[in-house]
């Protein structure tokens, strides 16, 4: 009899342990990626301290030139002031601080250097901390763009 309860728990444990290890792999589908990343325009949209709308667009790139990847991009800040509108834009080149894929270092030129921080991109969603403010992005419409 106690060798019976004994295969019980056995089977058991067998069979929960079994279950446990079932399932998705779903930190591989929320890991974040290049494609994710490039070839969308991401916006955030907010009002100054003065009142004014703006609009903070950033635009990631991956191509390929001369059998080499180039990674590139575009930051865009639109201010809609009382009849006037101020656009400013500036070119960066991007890559990931490592392999985790959480961090992208943006360069600007001449020592310009921004850090991306604690990255999150999903399929219409961009967040993360960028040069020490946190900031969430969403996919820029086609209509809009």
């Amino acid at each position: 009899m106690k060798t019976l309860d004994f295969v019980k728990i056995l089977l058991l444990t067998v069979f929960t342990l079994s279950l446990v290890s079932c399932g998705d792999d779903i930190y591989y589908t929320m890991q974040n990626s290049d494609d994710k990343l490039c070839n969308k325009v991401w916006m955030e949209q907010y009002e100054t301290e003065d009142g004014y709308l703006c609009r903070h667009q950033l635009e990631f790139k991956k191509v390929r030139q001369d059998n080499k990847e180039v990674y590139s991009g575009k930051e865009t800040t639109i201010v809609q002031k009382t009849g006037t509108t101020e656009t400013t834009s500036k070119d960066f080149t991007w890559k990931w601080i490592d392999n985790t894929m959480e961090g992208l270092i943006l360069s600007y030129g001449a020592g310009d250097i921004q850090y991306f921080e604690n990255v999150w991109v999903r399929e219409h969603y961009l967040s993360g901390k960028l040069d020490g403010r946190v900031i969430v992005l969403t996919d820029l419409p086609e209509a809009i763009k």
